[in-house]
């Protein structure tokens, strides 16, 4: 009964919010461009189906295994959030200049567009490997670097493309990682016991094993299937949790707070303990939240995931706004954390100023502490 009062909630709000865009995108071209009625009456038409297929693709995905209707939908919610960010800012520049009000608008239309198709190619470039060096004065192995691998938000579901998750998989095992950790919303539906998907998966190979938190989309998919899934992968869920990698590295893993149990909860000091400060300590939690109290209480590096560097306007400027470490590397005292982009898209298969990323982290010993990003 919850989950259908928050979905009830959530498509109630979702529809408003889209209705309020559709209406605000339509008024400003019907007034502002020379357009006969009859065009403007099939416009309206293809705005309420087209914005219709945002709620239906999701439903026929999940219910009767239906995508091609998600995958118009969502395109068309990219396209659509892009336009209102454009127009929103053109209506603006238009109070100021409004003599030549027709032309900004029309100019709004050709970039809306020009931005939707920049990003659709953008996102098929694939995921770039991310290089970040961390130095501690910890001696994490004999050989003087570990390895580690940070997957995120690849939102896998029955609709996926194994070829996809298969060049994943080899790009992650040629990097040699000794740990590879996975920092939520690995899934996002129900994915199928015969999914050759699982067996990719199973391919994944480091030294140490794979583990992974959960996001908010493994409790909105189900987290039983997230279990499920995992446990067909071989992947370790650690769900406030710690365990020791190598006697030098200790691993923490942080339940997302969509759960129930972990809802309103205190992040660090219900969750760490105390940890082992001549170990080097590495947090993974699916969002990017609380590097200064885990850095106080002995947390060296932090992985987070969960913005997507926002994907595409104005979620893109939206995540600077809303979090303190929207995407990249952020440094607090002798801790840090980084958020990532993401390895693959939520919705809109598009990125506009960011890509898609495997994480590689090479943690090395040194007389003194620092990071960067290599590439």
């Amino acid at each position: 009964m919850g989950r259908l009062i928050t979905f009830l909630l959530f498509f109630t709000v979702f529809s408003g919010i889209m209705f309020g865009i559709h209406y605000f995108i339509f008024q400003v071209i019907s007034k502002n461009l020379s357009l006969s009625e009859k065009v403007l009456h099939w416009m309206k038409w293809f705005f309420v189906i087209s914005g219709f297929s945002i709620i239906a693709g999701q439903m026929l995905s999940r219910l009767l295994d239906i995508h091609f209707i998600q995958y118009y939908g969502y395109i068309w919610l990219g396209f659509i959030s892009i336009t209102f960010t454009v127009f929103l800012i053109a209506t603006l520049v238009k109070i100021f200049i409004p003599s030549i009000g027709e032309a900004i608008i029309l100019s709004a239309v050709v970039l809306s567009a020009l931005i939707t198709i920049y990003s659709l190619v953008n996102n098929l470039s694939g995921p770039v490997i991310r290089e970040i060096e961390i130095t501690t004065k910890i001696a994490v192995n004999d050989t003087g670097e570990f390895r580690i691998v940070q997957l995120s938000d690849v939102h896998i579901d029955n609709s996926k493309n194994p070829k996809v998750i298969k060049k994943l998989v080899e790009s992650v095992n040629s990097l040699s990682p000794h740990l590879i950790v996975i920092t939520g919303d690995l899934i996002d539906g129900h994915i199928d016991e015969s999914n050759k998907i699982n067996r990719i998966f199973n391919e994944l190979d480091s030294t140490h094993g794979v583990f992974a938190v959960t996001g908010n989309h493994e409790y909105y998919s189900g987290i039983e299937n997230f279990i499920e899934f995992a446990g067909r992968a071989g992947i370790k869920i650690l769900s406030d949790e710690h365990l020791d990698i190598n006697n030098k590295i200790a691993l923490y893993g942080l339940e997302d707070k969509t759960s129930t149990s972990s809802r309103g909860k205190n992040w660090t000091a219900e969750v760490l303990g105390e940890p082992d400060k001549n170990k080097f300590n590495i947090l993974i939690g699916h969002r990017p939240y609380g590097i200064e109290k885990n850095g106080v209480r002995g947390i060296d590096l932090q992985m987070a995931g969960h913005t997507h560097a926002g994907q595409i306007p104005p979620m893109d400027l939206l995540v600077q706004l809303i979090y303190k470490y929207p995407h990249g590397l952020y440094r607090s005292g002798n801790s840090f954390i980084y958020t990532t982009s993401g390895t693959g898209i939520w919705g809109p298969p598009m990125r506009f100023l960011s890509r898609s990323e495997i994480v590689l982290f090479k943690i090395r010993h040194g007389e003194k502490i620092s990071g960067k990003i290599v590439k």
